[in-house]
């Protein structure tokens, strides 16, 4: 097994000819935020670090991670960290924007979030 391609280096990212003209429907999610709150979604290399981080704000009332485009439907943790299905890893929060403003959730996240890091990790 090939170490820098766990780590990110040289993974193929590109779809494959099966995968080209895949029919997986990777739309939005259709659901709606209760009454008085907002969703906000924010992609990092592992959402772990963020997630906990959001989960300590005052005004955020939930938080769930997931992955965001890519080629596969329904991918798995493992199969996401392999590097070949594109996918980002992300955190959705749901919060109160009379309690917690967008600007304090972006704030957080890029408090957390280092784009230059190696697989774009957490801090």
């Amino acid at each position: 097994m090939n170490i820098l391609k766990n780590l990110g280096f040289g993974a193929n990212n590109k779809p494959t000819a099966s995968m080209e003209n895949c029919a997986i429907a990777q739309g939005p999610e259709d659901d709606v935020p209760p009454s008085g709150q907002q969703f906000a979604q924010f992609g990092a290399g592992c959402f772990w670090g963020v997630e906990l981080a959001f989960q300590r704000v005052s005004g955020i009332t939930k938080t769930e991670v997931g992955y965001s485009q890519g080629f596969m439907h329904n991918p798995s943790y493992e199969d996401v960290c392999s590097g070949t299905t594109n996918h980002s890893e992300v955190v959705r929060v749901q919060y109160d924007p009379n309690e917690c403003s967008y600007d304090t959730l972006l704030h957080v996240f890029w408090a957390r979030h280092d784009p230059t890091t190696l697989n774009r990790q957490v801090r």
